[in-house]
């Protein structure tokens, strides 16, 4: 599975912006996501990877696709 593709895919759900405008390296506040936003891509992030409950302040340590991805991977 793509975790970056994944990831950009529902971001771009989330924000109705265009998938292209998603870049990996982009902070996860460019993409003007409020609260529930980050709620709702860490419950389908943990349903995805089936790799128990994600706390959503995980997306301001990890702040980007690329770095939330590299965090996804070491939990393997």
């Amino acid at each position: 599975m793509n975790i970056k593709l994944w990831l950009q895919e529902k971001i771009a759900e989330e924000t109705e912006l265009p998938i292209n405008e998603i870049s990996c390296d982009l902070e996860f506040v460019n993409f003007n996501m409020d609260s529930l936003s980050i709620l709702t891509l860490a419950f389908d992030l943990e349903s995805k990877l089936n790799i128990g409950e994600i706390d959503p302040t995980l997306f301001s340590e990890y702040n980007t696709i690329n770095k939330l991805v590299t965090w996804v991977e070491n939990q393997k």
